[in-house]
Parts: structure tokens; sequence; C-alpha cells
């Protein structure tokens, strides 16, 4: 069992900030993946960044690795979320708010924000997550996309690139206008329950292939297909590593978890009064939508961890 967090004895890693490696193959800074992650609205509400994280990583205690990572200092300096009013803030600037509002004679923000050492005063305790399956090394996965499997047909006959039109719906807020995003998102369509089985929708790759196909809430749809697959398939590589195992065959070696919410407190203080439980904050400003997603790409061999965040902020 780990120990408790601020014992003396066992000190919480300690994270730096790496820079951004070169452009390519960086989906992040690429000219050309950057470009339609601006289009599809998946840039403005974004952040990635990249840490080294010293003390090793186990993945039987992901709890205190998730949670160190909220806690750190330097992750709080350099990697922000947006909060309710959809202000990029620090975590710790997220969790002090909610504190100040359950607990009137703290100081006011105004007060907090002239002393910033009363941020690090607010200790994220917990994080609350789930670990992403993440083994998928190619993309054919989505090849069953350009055949005449799916009924109705995901791309044309005789052009496996084009996507098939259909009149303009409003699903859960999404304009669904093909019979891609119909199969990503609509619960009626053919093929929502049929062309892909519930653990490849569960994979990492097949999650960031529906986040770019979906977009944000002035996303620029595409006609065609390979765009979506394109910078599914960089961003991937950008998140995650790949290495031969003993048998010659590439096998992933990252963990990727999503973190939804942290919580706080120390004895008493951000315990409901009610329940008794740590009081939480969301990560996002408006939560339970399905492109918020905060995934924490942990890399235990490089001791690297690669945060990339996106929150989902209507435009009207």
């Amino acid at each position: 069992m780990s120990a408790p967090h601020g014992d003396a004895a066992v000190a919480p890693r300690a994270f730096i900030k790496l820079p951004d490696p070169p452009s390519s193959p960086w989906a992040f800074t690429d000219a050309s993946s950057r470009s339609f992650l601006r289009k599809w609205d998946l840039e403005k509400h974004a952040r990635v960044a990249r840490f080294r994280y010293t003390k090793p990583f186990h993945r039987m205690d992901a709890d205190e690795f998730v949670r160190d990572f909220f806690d750190s200092d330097v992750v709080n300096e350099h990697f922000h979320v947006l909060d309710r009013t959809a202000r990029w803030r620090s975590v710790r600037e997220i969790v002090r708010d909610a504190s100040s509002r359950d607990e009137p004679n703290e100081r006011a923000d105004a007060d907090a924000d002239a002393d910033p050492n009363l941020t690090k005063n607010k200790i994220v305790e917990k994080a609350s997550y789930a670990k992403t399956p993440c083994a998928v090394t190619s993309m054919s996965l989505f090849d069953r996309l350009r055949t005449d499997t799916p009924t109705p047909r995901i791309t044309r006959v005789g052009d496996s690139d084009a996507l098939v039109r259909k009149i303009e719906d409003q699903i859960d807020g999404f304009a669904v206008a093909d019979n891609l995003r119909s199969c990503l998102i609509d619960a009626c369509d053919e093929n929502h329950e049929t062309l892909f089985s519930e653990t490849e929708k569960g994979e990492f790759l097949f999650k960031i292939f529906s986040h770019v196909a979906l977009g944000g809430s002035m996303c620029q749809y595409e006609e065609r297909l390979s765009p979506y697959e394109d910078v599914a398939k960089a961003v991937y590589k950008s998140l995650v590593r790949a290495k031969k195992d003993e048998n010659g065959n590439a096998a992933v070696v990252t963990d990727v978890y999503s973190a939804t919410e942290v919580s706080f407190g120390t004895g008493t203080t951000g315990h409901d009064a009610t329940t008794g439980k740590k009081k939480a904050v969301s990560l996002f400003p408006r939560p339970n939508h399905r492109q918020n997603f905060c995934y924490l790409c942990v890399d235990p061999w490089r001791r690297h961890v690669t945060v990339w965040y996106h929150a989902h902020v209507p435009h009207w």
C-alpha cells in the first residue's frame, strides 16, 4: 500500500517539463495535422504537454501516479484546463476556488491571487480516471469503412475515400450529415452496434478516430475519409510508443488513463458535510460530454507522460 500523500518518508514523484518534439512526427505542431485539428475545432479548447517523471511507475499503483500528476507544482505551472467559465487555469486554482466556495472564512479570490503559495495549500488527494485499452498497432481496424460490408455503406461505391452523404440531422449536439458520423454517434444507425465491437470501440486508437471525426462545436467536416484516418494515426503515434516483443512483433508499451475529475481536502477540509466524502471538481466546464477528454499517456520505459486535453465548449 502506498504511503499517505504528503508523508515525509515517501516523497511524491516529481515532474519535469519537456519541450515538444520536432514538428514531424509530432502531430500537434506538424503543419498538416494541426491545420485539420484547427479546422475541426479541436485546437482552441485543447492542450498538450509532455513531462518526465521521477520515481518508477507501477501499473498496480496508477492511483498514486495520477494523483501526483495533478498535484505537481510543475504540472500546474505548465498544464491548464478550462474552468466552469471556460477560462484556462491550473487544476490547483480550480480546487482552491471550489474550497473557497465551501469555506467562507478563506481569503477572497483577489487575496489568493496575490499570494500564489495559497494555491499550493490545496492538495489534490485523488483523481478519478479509467484505464483506456491501448493495444492496436495498425490502422487495419478501419479498413471495413471502405468495403461494402457496412449497411448502409460508409464510403461510396467506386470511390472508397468519399463519404456517403445524408440529410443533415442534429444528434446530441452534433451535425450528422454523412454515414460515418451517423455510425459513430446515432444509436439508431444500423452500423452503430454491428460494425465495431465494444472491445474495438474501447481502444485508444478508435477513441482518437472518433474524436477527430466528430470534432468540436464549430467543426468543419470533411467529405473524405482519409483526413480523419491520417490525423488519427499521427496523433496516436505522437502519444503512444510501440516496440518489438520477444517474437519480433510490435507491441504497445504505453499505458493510457482517461481522467475526469479530482478530489481535494485534508482532514475534514473539502469533505461534504452530509456524506462525509471528499469533494471533487471536474476537469471540464461542462462535464459528461463525449468530446471531453484528458488522456495521460505514460511511457514507463522512458519515464515520460504526455497529456492530451480537450473540453467541449458549445458555440451557442
